[in-house]
């Protein structure tokens, strides 16, 4: 079941990923490097960062033990236990709207401080978060909807959103095209907001099916809000490292040369995409799987569906991070160089995404370690690990970027660059790798949460899997690295763009496969056997 569920949501995410490629091929067309996208990148990051806090970070981390625990003892339970918390994400969402909007230009400086010296870009940026605020309203109601249907074993209503989300967005390009950047970053703005209406309403043929609804309840303050109030203050932090780390990079982008904001999201985009197909996928499936272990003291199956989910996730996205390092520049330049996107924004682009690619397996396997704790209603671990983590990755930007030069405009910056040099005189290593400095502090982060996680695991929760997470990990590896052999000999014979992505994806996943098969990969044959039960049963139907 949880690779059934894995493959459902990693099939819908595949094509949303793949609209989602299309969206930003059009938006890097329509504004390339400039300006007028950092300047949307920045106000579409700020409901995204609100979103990981209280929707598909805390949110959901809260939620689905809390829904677990109800529908342990009653589908009626849960639906109305489900009902009462709507009303809470409602309120709650609903007032962080009104403050964003309200103060949207204290908002943007605070994020993105080095905005200050160029008062239009900054006005632009706090004018296109104003509209874009309400979004988080539309997606905290997705990402709890899509946790109540998961736990309900229904799968892939979530991914169905996405994709339309893509679309509209896709459509919003589209429409801007005829216009000035300043008026096109305006319409591609009203497409998010279009677009999180649409997702909404997506949820509703998927909740009639589950017997589920979205009416409020007036019943807010219920024992399961206060329990998932209780569980979500400390999750916040815990399950928002990742936007946190995004956070902190922007602040420090924005007082960089032009064009690094925009480097680093396009650099994003293309490194979360193992994440989004395969991670946070299973993930999605492993919460609730585990969750329900859990409340049924299944500490057997819990234990072995943990193991699995790492196994699996070392198996599939080493893999994936090595080709997308091997192939950063080819596929930089087939999705984005054209129109405003230049060459250089090309390389400064791909030499990020390589920068990215070290720590997407750590980052993987940590999201499927936090799901053990929350499952088990711990979020103050998450927590901790995650403020760590956070520290490990601003002392390593710091590190790596190069001079933060002060501000006079921002206090952030100022403190920020007296912390860098007093980090000199402890630290012999100073580089200046600019917004690729950034993009590593992210990896070595990742690093750090994953090894803390294990650590904290098996002190608090017991033995760590660690002969099967070895194994996986290293034949994966060297598997790996006898892919990424072949893929530098054929980006050697083949240096256009499409024809290097064309033949060196399909390549690199023969040989991957093939290498798999001599190391004696355990997941491989047992991909191979879901793959055959799977075509078996649709032959079957027919």
């Amino acid at each position: 079941m949880l690779l059934r569920g894995t493959a459902i949501v990693s099939l819908l995410t595949l094509v949303s990923r793949f609209l989602g490629f299309i969206r930003d091929l059009l938006v890097a067309n329509l504004l390339g490097a400039s300006l007028f996208a950092d300047a949307f990148f920045v106000a579409f990051r700020i409901p995204n960062l609100l979103r990981s806090f209280a929707a598909e970070g805390a949110l959901t981390s809260a939620f689905v033990p809390v829904f677990s625990t109800a529908l342990f003892r009653g589908k009626e339970e849960a639906r109305e236990a489900l009902r009462r918390i709507t009303s809470f994400v409602l309120i709650l969402t609903t007032s962080l709207t009104i403050v964003g909007i309200a103060y949207a230009p204290e908002v943007v400086s605070l994020i993105a401080p080095g905005f200050s010296e160029d008062p239009s870009k900054r006005a632009l940026a706090a004018d296109l978060t104003k509209i874009m605020m309400p979004y988080i309203i539309c997606v905290s109601l997705i990402a709890m909807l899509n946790s109540a249907l998961n736990t309900l074993k229904i799968f892939g209503a979530s991914g169905i959103a996405q994709v339309l989300m893509n679309l509209t967005l896709i459509a919003g390009a589209f429409a801007a095209m005829p216009f000035e950047p300043q008026q096109a970053t305006i319409i591609l703005a009203v497409s998010v907001l279009v677009g999180g209406i649409i997702q909404v309403v997506a949820q509703v043929p998927a909740c009639r099916r589950a017997g589920l609804t979205l009416k409020p309840s007036r019943k807010v303050l219920s024992p399961e809000v206060r329990e998932l109030t209780r569980l979500m203050l400390p999750a916040t932090i815990g399950a928002s490292v990742y936007q946190l780390t995004i956070f902190i990079a922007t602040l420090l982008a924005s007082t960089r040369v032009e064009g690094s904001i925009s480097w680093l999201f396009y650099a994003d985009r293309v490194a979360q995409f193992p994440i989004g197909i395969f991670s946070i996928a299973l993930a999605s499936v492993l919460l609730p799987t585990l969750a329900n272990a859990s409340a049924a003291s299944d500490t057997e199956r819990f234990n072995g569906v943990l193991a699995d989910s790492l196994r699996f996730t070392s198996f599939f996205i080493i893999p994936m991070s090595a080709g997308i390092w091997a192939l950063a520049e080819p596929i930089t330049a087939l999705l984005f160089e054209r129109g405003a996107f230049t060459h250089n924004s090309t390389l400064m682009t791909a030499s990020a995404i390589q920068a990215l690619a070290f720590g997407l397996w750590a980052t993987s396997c940590y999201s499927m370690i936090v799901r053990a704790f929350i499952a088990r209603k711990d979020t103050i671990t998450p927590t901790v690990i995650g403020i760590a983590s956070i520290a490990v990755y601003l002392v390593c930007a710091l590190v790596l970027m190069g001079p933060l030069l002060p501000s006079e405009s921002s206090r952030l910056i100022t403190s920020l660059s007296n912390a860098q040099r007093i980090l000199s005189t402890m630290i012999p290593v100073s580089l200046e790798l600019g917004h690729k400095g950034l993009a590593l502090a992210s990896s070595l982060a990742a690093l750090a949460s994953l090894t803390f996680a294990i650590g904290v695991f098996s002190v608090r929760i017991g033995a760590f899997p660690w002969k099967s997470f070895l194994r996986s990990m290293l034949q994966s590896l060297i598997a790996s690295v006898v892919m990424v052999i072949a893929l530098r000999e054929t980006l050697a014979v083949f240096a256009v763009p499409l024809t290097a992505c064309l033949l060196g994806i399909p390549v690199g996943m023969i040989v991957y496969a093939l290498a798999a098969r001599i190391v004696s990969s355990q997941e491989l044959s047992e991909s191979f056997a879901v793959i055959k039960r799977v075509a078996k049963s649709r032959l079957a139907k027919r």
